[in-house]
Order: structure tokens, then C-alpha cells, then sequence
């Protein structure tokens, strides 16, 4: 081989250099020639676990294209993503993004490699009754069933603004679980199915965060109480396990109200996590809180606590030091991280952003976002500032998203 000919380097080589290279250089790698890049996108294995970029919300300037602020080189990316312009991210997972569009339905799609994945319809939702249209034949509005009250209508953008609360992507078994509706209800679908499937837990809960483990979606109440489901149980979904609330009197003694909470596994899958977040309003001057929203105030985080299962005994007892793992939360499917294996992260600390102040609540970029670092050996925070990387970053951070160029969703399919 001569040594100017790149193209004829060995496939074995091609995939051992992959296997090594940061997603930003993997991308690069596909750019130098036709025999490389048809070497990424045949690729069947994965590249090294990624730190996560974290998107950007949409810019009026540039509406067609996203940015991505990636910690390992501290560089923002600019990838054209015309296909979720004006779109709503709920959830990102595995390289995917979730979105909701102008009229409410949900999209799955891969920004790195355009793959999308077909997701059933939100009139198939076990709440939704009925939908309202114009004399044009255009949606207007949905329909909701409740029980105490009847059928009530909602206006497209209220659904697509409010409706939907998370929603994640199991790459293995190509199913997606949202959490969705007035009481944050559960339900899934697999790739290619028509319609959503409502999971009922044996007691009636809402739902605030989930995750796909050990081939088992975890479901986690907004009290702290854990629910685990068998999604391929023979004939329908089962639950598997119940698990009630941690319990921590001294966080109860502080008045910490925790109004998010997380589940994340361990880097190793050995241990399940769940997280509690107090955030308060607070005035722009940091001088002290009000549990009142007020002109000049901003949602901030004030506290963590974390809680591990003993899956024996099915209990769970606070955690005071993560040792070497990292934690990124936000709408994103929550991750750890090992630092021995990412020096660059700080060990024992929570990389969170601003689920609160998400696109179609706020989009004022005067608005100060809860995004930054959080210390749990110490206590300390750290926020984000990302005008000392790039001057032209000026809209909100979004969602925390883990870039992967690759895609082998069964029956997901290119874009057109």
C-alpha cells in the first residue's frame, strides 16, 4: 500500500482508529474520502463512550441550525437540522432526540445521521378522545378524557407546550416510553406499532422520571416510590417490582420541597440511583428566595440529595460522596459517567440543566437559565458560561445529548 493512498487502508485499521476517536473526529474521519465514509456508515460497532454535548435551543438568526457545545474540546458545532426547526425537545437518548412538532406529534431522530424512527400518532394516547378541526380539515384542537370531568378540549399549542413531560429511547429494543398527560401518565410504543400502550401501575401514580435498565423500564413517582415493568411480557406489560419512597427526615426538616427527581444508573449497571432537585425562585441579585414568582426572579437550583436501592432488600439510603462518577441531568435520559474514564469531569458532581425553563415556556434569552455543576462532597456550585467559549452563543442551553453517528434502530429509516 502506498502510503499516500489512504483509501486503500485496511478495513481492520479503518475500525481500530473508529474505536478511538472522539464523535467529533469520527464524523471527520468519513469526510476525508468515499472509502472512509462508507467505512462509518457501515461501521456495525459503537465508537467509545462520549462525554454529552449539550444542545442549544433555536436561534431566530439561524432557525435551520442547531448548536452543540461539546466539553472535551470546548467548541460549539453547528449541525443543519431544518427538520426540527420550531420543534419542542422533550427527551434525547442513545444519540436520539424526541420532539414534538406544530401539531403535537412526536419524532425521533438521529441529528448526526438524519435517521428518523416513526412514532405513532398522539390521537392514539389512551386520554385522547377525539381531536377538533376547522372547516380547512386542520387540527385546532385535541380532546381529553377525564373522569370527573368529562371531555375537555385543548388548543394544539397547549398540547404540544404542556402534554408531554419526557419521553426516552431504548436503542436495543427500539421502544419509546413517554410520560404524558395532566396526571404524567405512562406509556410506550415499540418501532413500527400504531399506537401507544398505556402502562397502569397497581396504585395510581405520577410519574416523574423513567429509564430503561436490564431490559426493564424503572418508573419513578413523583413521591420517590419506584415502579419497574416487563414491556415484552408474554400477552402485555407487567410490573415487576414496587419499591416505596426513600425516606430522609433531615431533608424534611429543612423544608426542601424537591420539585425534580431522577433516576440514573451506575457506569457499571451495578446500582440504581435516584435524585432529588430543590430549586426556588430566587431574585436575579442571589440576595435570598421567595416561593413566589416575581418580576426580576429566576427558578434556581438550591440543593441535591441522592438515594441508592438496595435491590435486595428493596429499600434505599442516601449517598453523601458518588466517588468517581459524574451525573448529567436535565429532559435528557439521565446518564453517569465514570471520571476515571473522563478525567476531564469532576468526580462526585452533578452536571444538571434548566428543565423548567424549557422552549415554549420561555424563549427569552434575558431570562437567567439554571444550568451549572454541582458539587455534592462540598456543596459548591458552578455555573455555565458559555460567552467565554464562543461570542455568538445567545439562546438558552436545552438539553444534555449524546452524540453517537451511527444508527441500527430496526426499523428506523433515512430521511428523505
Amino acid at each position: 500500500m502506498s502510503l499516500n493512498n489512504w483509501a486503500a487502508l485496511p478495513l481492520e485499521l479503518q475500525a481500530l482508529i473508529l474505536g478511538r476517536l472522539e464523535v467529533a473526529d469520527y464524523l471527520r474521519f468519513g469526510a476525508v474520502c468515499r472509502s472512509w465514509c462508507s467505512t462509518v456508515a457501515e461501521r456495525p460497532c459503537l465508537p467509545k463512550p462520549q462525554i454529552p454535548w449539550l444542545m442549544l435551543s433555536d436561534s431566530t438568526r439561524d432557525p435551520d441550525t442547531r448548536r452543540f457545545f461539546s466539553r472535551p474540546d470546548q467548541k460549539m458545532y453547528k449541525i443543519h437540522l431544518p427538520e426540527i426547526h420550531g420543534r419542542l425537545c422533550i427527551g434525547s437518548s442513545e444519540g436520539w432526540l424526541i420532539t414534538v412538532d406544530e401539531l403535537s406529534e412526536l419524532h425521533a431522530l438521529n441529528p448526526l445521521t438524519g435517521a428518523s424512527l416513526a412514532l405513532p400518532s398522539v390521537a392514539t394516547f389512551f386520554d385522547v378522545a377525539g381531536v377538533v378541526r376547522d372547516s380547512d380539515g386542520r387540527i385546532t384542537d385535541y380532546v381529553i378524557g377525564y373522569d370527573n370531568l368529562g371531555e375537555v378540549p385543548y388548543e394544539v399549542e397547549h398540547m404540544r407546550s404542556y402534554y408531554y413531560l419526557k419521553a426516552i429511547l431504548d436503542h436495543s429494543s427500539a421502544a419509546v416510553a413517554v410520560i404524558h398527560g395532566e396526571f404524567n401518565d405512562l406509556s410506550f410504543a415499540h418501532a413500527g406499532d400504531e399506537s401507544w400502550t398505556a402502562l397502569q401501575p397497581p396504585v395510581p401514580r405520577i410519574f416523574w422520571d423513567i429509564i430503561f435498565r436490564k431490559g426493564l423500564l424503572h418508573a419513578m413517582a413523583i413521591s420517590g416510590a419506584l415502579v419497574v415493568f416487563d414491556l415484552d411480557a408474554p400477552g402485555s406489560p407487567v410490573v415487576v417490582t414496587c419499591v416505596e419512597r426513600p425516606h430522609s427526615q433531615k431533608w424534611e426538616q429543612r423544608g426542601c420541597c424537591f420539585n425534580q427527581k431522577y433516576l440514573v444508573e451506575s457506569p457499571d449497571g451495578k446500582d440504581l440511583f435516584q435524585v432529588w432537585r430543590d430549586s426556588r425562585w430566587l431574585p436575579v441579585d442571589g440576595t435570598g428566595w421567595r416561593e413566589s414568582i416575581l418580576p426580576g426572579d429566576a427558578r434556581m437550583t438550591v440543593a441535591f440529595a441522592i438515594f441508592k436501592l438496595d435491590e435486595r432488600r428493596n429499600e434505599w439510603s442516601e449517598v453523601k460522596d458518588l466517588g468517581d462518577v459524574a451525573l448529567f441531568l436535565g429532559l435528557n435520559y439521565s446518564m453517569a459517567l465514570s471520571t476515571r474514564e473522563f478525567p476531564e469531569l469532576t468526580s462526585s458532581s452533578i452536571y444538571f440543566t434548566d428543565d423548567y425553563n424549557r422552549d415554549g415556556y420561555e424563549m427569552d434569552q434575558q431570562v437567567i437559565h439554571d444550568i451549572g455543576v454541582f458539587n455534592l462532597t462540598d456543596g459548591s456550585f458552578q455555573p455555565y458560561d458559555f460567552h467565554s467559549i464562543d461570542s455568538e452563543w445567545n439562546w438558552p442551553p436545552q438539553i444534555w445529548f449524546t452524540p453517537a453517528p451511527f444508527s441500527s434502530m430496526p426499523t428506523a429509516s433515512s430521511k428523505p
